[in-house]
Parts: structure tokens; sequence; C-alpha cells
């Protein structure tokens, strides 16, 4: 970027301010995130953990070169031009509502993701908990049945949720 750029984008986000609610044009879609352009001569960076509550596998499955986007500014970033964004601002929510009104609750879920400790179980829109390692062992039968697979369906009970970290622990149903 040349002096004369730098300085046009340092003009345009001294206009912004931190909060602000802002339309835009999606501009390009990278492996990190999208850029938007809200008029000036700097695009902005919605980064990928900015946006969307929901799963979604690619960047392209939930965004598209050239959509009308409404985004807020997090950051603004006047040294280096740069300004960061959140489509995620805008939307509500799904854990706290969750949060309120499952714990201790029995639900069906499908299992997303295997990991090393565990397995994670989709338990509604937005929300997956964790089923530990721990809890595919019988202790009592002194069996170790098979840990589900991908794509298996589960019955589970919600025994913990940290609100603070999104986290939602969970038990066999047994």
């Amino acid at each position: 970027m040349d002096d004369a750029t730098s300085e046009a984008g340092r003009a345009f986000l001294r206009t912004l301010q931190k909060g602000q609610v802002r339309r835009g044009v999606v501009s390009s879609l990278v492996n990190f995130g999208a850029f938007v352009d809200l008029g000036g001569c700097v695009d902005g960076l919605v980064n990928v953990a900015e946006v969307s509550w929901r799963h979604y596998n690619r960047l392209s499955d939930v965004l598209e070169v050239g959509q009308d986007v409404t985004v807020v500014v997090l950051d603004i970033d006047l040294d280096r031009v740069r300004m960061s964004l959140s489509l995620k601002a805008l939307q509500r929510d799904p854990f706290k509502e969750f949060a309120r009104t499952h714990l201790g609750r029995v639900l069906t879920g499908r299992v997303t993701k295997i990991v090393p400790f565990g397995v994670f179980v989709q338990l509604g829109e937005g929300i997956q908990g964790l089923l530990h390692e721990s809890q595919f062992s019988d202790h009592d039968a002194g069996r170790f049945p098979s840990p589900p697979q991908l794509g298996d369906e589960v019955v589970v009970e919600i025994t913990d949720i940290n609100f603070i970290l999104h986290r939602v622990s969970l038990s066999l149903h047994r």
C-alpha cells in the first residue's frame, strides 16, 4: 500500500467507531475469514470465528462474494490501516438460551466429530457437547463398548454447562 492509499485508508478508518454497525459487501473469501468493503478504501476482515454461531464446514457455505452484509466494527488499527469486523455479534447467541433451560435434560444428538478424548455431539443449532471417552466404558460389567461413530445418534444427559467458555459436558443416558 503506497503512502497516499495508506493516508486515505487512515482517514476512512477515523470515520468509524468500535461497536458501530455498518452495511457492506463481501469482497473476498480467504481461509481465515472474509473481507468486507464498507465503502471506503480499506476492506475490513471478518475472522472465521466472527462469522456465525452455527457450525459450518466451509466459509462459502455461509457467505459469498458480492453478498450484502451487516457487521459490527470490533477494532480499528490506524497504524496498520486495518479493521476487524463481526457478523456474529449481531446474531442471537443460541448458547445463552440453551444454558438457561437444558442442564440435566436428556437429549438425542448426532456425533459430529471424533477426538482422542471423546466425541462431540450436535445438540441443537450452534450447540455441541463433549461426550468424554470415560463414558464409553461400562465399569460394572467389566466391558468396554465401542465408542459412537461419526453420524451415530446417541442419547445423552447434559451434566454441566460452562456459560463463560460455551462448553457442554455430556454423559451417556442409560
